[in-house]
């Protein structure tokens, strides 16, 4: 199990709550196309480490999405759920009530409608 893998003995160990010394935190060898056979540790080190940064770079870019949101109002996520609906039209609309704006509150309004519309219509 994973906390016998990574945990000490609790009755063998000076402490409570103490990892192994050989565990590496977040490793619990899961490999099941063992992509990461017959490869060397530099190999793997480095592809964990592009890993984590990819995350990292990630989270970034969410948090500027949910901070764009918060600022003007623009929704970005609803309009995955639309087209999802077949509602693509409600899109259209939208890009044609905001073409040539530079209004962005105008269109997130704008979008909103659309998005009632979309939602709401048989």
């Amino acid at each position: 199990s994973r906390v016998q893998r990574a945990w000490q003995n609790p009755f063998e160990a000076d402490k409570l709550y103490l990892l192994k010394d050989d565990y590496t935190p977040g490793d619990y060898a899961f490999d099941p196309l063992k992509l990461s056979a017959g490869k060397d540790v530099e190999w793997l080190n480095d592809k964990k480490l592009k890993e984590l940064n990819n995350g990292r770079v990630a989270m970034v870019a969410i948090s500027g999405m949910i901070a764009q949101e918060l600022v003007n109002g623009l929704n970005l996520i609803p309009a995955d759920e639309v087209l999802e609906m077949g509602k693509a039209d409600a899109l259209v609309a939208m890009g044609a009530q905001c073409a040539g704006t530079v209004d962005e509150a105008a269109c997130a309004k704008a979008f909103e409608a659309a998005e009632r519309v979309a939602t709401f219509a048989p």
